[in-house]
């Protein structure tokens, strides 16, 4: 999910390097390939970007000339590949951490050129150097950043990381993680800072750091255009684990700015302004990253499935039911496929679907999927994590509906654990949580408490996502029908105007949201006359 960085480590080994000279020369991208301790590589091989030629060996200095693809400009975002390395020798990239890069100006021959960081793969000196650890926590963040508004454990997510790092470096995942760490604790630039506090989970310490780095980027963005745009982007993932969703789309549209083309920041953009609420916003950037997908990946590639299910999520909260169960098909189709039928993904598929059906209608078919994603979430993740807190939220909706108090009461009080526990008592998912809660007891005639539960979950999201989010729509009308049954007519009419004035703000006139809303109201009206 997360941007490519290009961090130029290290200084020229000696002053005959730094004085090889540079031919400034359209198309022509010079590199200079270094190991860990800044000195140079001979004899490897690059390529730059798709349909970019094969270099020559590097030489003695360890430079190499690659021409690029003919519509390839200063400024454009390209990726590196090692084509070949020296006999015996077995070379993986540590700079740029995920082999991207922007290309320098060519008419500028001090610039022209692009410094590279190769380590032999299991050489546990890298782990040593503050820019090997740095370069590898930027990828570990990049895996545990959340992909789809329903998301697996973030705790999976950094296993498999360190499992995907392991492999490609040649170290174990217990050594990249403790020399992660304790490079962490040594850092001082706001930067690194941030990214270690991102790392260990530290979300509002990293935001603080985070937000320093981009403002000192900002400031020297002509020269680190790139730099800020991952600034943004990682410092977006963290307002995002927050569930401060407007500020995490703001600066992830800040991302999508530098770097136009890059399918995650896209992705992640979309998904926030989704969970902020503003679907028009949001269908645009999910709809690019789908097509970039599509074309870059095939279309059975598990990230266009996760493309889908967010476009999917923008045109179900749009009311658009049938579009939305189209992709929604086809992303399961995806995921059971290529990754299997036990896969955390397929379990997350099954959830959207579901959750899809219930809303239509057909409780059948969508309880027979919460119970499938359910036994594959246990089965993979336990039963206390976010994926299965979710799962459970939407059973617990369905069995509300389909008949009975006491079941659905039980499930939404553990789903409120979860989420007060992971999450913090200040995200937005604990305000669903006890909107969900309050909304059982109040079918239990447990008025009071549900009063209370209203109130906390409105104060949340209004703080959280603002205070035309229809989600704070939503709890008003629940909290309204509350207030009804207690026989407070008056109050509930209040608490429907406002809804309803949230629902013109930021809702079409025909969204189901905003239709309910309207006839409860006027049915509301009807009997008060």
């Amino acid at each position: 999910m997360m941007a490519k960085i290009l961090t130029p480590l290290g200084r020229c080994a000696t002053l005959l390097i730094c004085a090889l000279p540079l031919a400034a020369e359209q198309g022509i991208l010079v590199v200079h390939i270094e190991d860990i301790h800044g000195h140079p590589i001979a004899g490897v091989r690059l390529r730059a970007g798709a349909g970019g030629s094969i270099s020559a060996a590097a030489d003695s200095f360890g430079a190499v000339r690659i021409r690029l693809a003919s519509r390839t400009k200063p400024g454009d975002f390209i990726m590196l590949e090692i084509v070949a390395f020296p006999k015996g020798k077995d070379l993986v990239m540590i700079s740029p951490w995920d082999n991207g890069a922007l290309v320098p100006p060519f008419d500028d021959e001090a610039k022209n050129f692009l410094p590279v960081k190769l380590v032999e793969r299991g050489n546990r000196a890298c782990l040593e150097t503050d820019a090997c650890t740095g370069a590898l926590r930027a990828q570990l963040v990049k895996a545990q950043a959340s992909k789809a508004a329903v998301d697996q454990n973030s705790e999976q997510h950094r296993e498999g990381g360190l499992a995907k790092v392991s492999g490609t470096i040649g170290l174990k995942p217990e050594e990249i993680d403790q020399a992660v760490r304790a490079s962490g604790t040594r850092a001082t630039d706001p930067y690194d800072k941030g990214m270690a506090f991102l790392y260990e989970r530290r979300y509002a310490e990293a935001t603080v750091e985070l937000e320093k780095s981009r403002e000192d980027r900002k400031r020297a963005e002509a020269k680190t255009q790139l730099d800020v745009a991952n600034s943004s982007s990682f410092l977006g993932q963290a307002f995002y684990e927050l569930g401060q969703y407007r500020r995490s789309a703001e600066v992830y549209q800040d991302a999508a700015r530098r770097k136009p083309d890059d399918d995650e920041i896209l992705n992640n953009l979309g998904l926030s302004w989704t969970l902020a609420g503003d679907y028009a916003k949001a269908e645009p950037p999910l709809r690019r990253a789908l097509a970039i997908r599509e074309k870059t990946l095939g279309s059975n590639h598990p990230d266009v499935a996760t493309s889908l299910s967010n476009l999917a999520a923008v045109l179900q909260d749009l009311g658009d039911y049938a579009g939305a169960e189209l992709l929604l098909r086809n992303a399961l189709r995806i995921n059971e496929k290529a990754l299997g039928l036990d896969d955390p993904s397929v379990a997350i598929s099954l959830n959207n679907l579901a959750e899809l059906l219930q809303e239509k209608g057909d409780y059948p078919d969508a309880g027979r999927l919460f119970f499938r994603a359910q036994e594959i979430a246990e089965k993979a993740a336990g039963s206390d994590g976010p994926l299965i807190a979710a799962i459970l939220s939407n059973s617990a909706a369905l069995l509300e509906v389909t008949g009975g108090y006491d079941g659905p009461k039980l499930l939404f009080q553990h789903v409120l654990s979860i989420n007060e526990r992971l999450l913090g008592p200040d995200h937005p998912n604990v305000g669903t949580s006890l909107s969900n809660l309050a909304s059982v007891l109040k079918d239990l005639g447990d008025y009071a408490k549900a009063d209370l539960l209203f109130l906390r979950a409105l104060a949340i999201l209004r703080n959280a996502l603002g205070p035309d989010h229809p989600m704070v729509a939503l709890v008003l009308n629940n909290w309204a029908m509350s207030l009804n049954s207690e026989g407070d007519i008056s109050g509930a009419e209040t608490q429907l105007h406002a809804a309803l004035s949230i629902c013109q703000k930021t809702l079409s006139p025909d969204h189901p949201l905003a239709q309910r809303i309207r006839d409860n109201l006027d049915s509301l009206l009807k009997r008060s006359r």
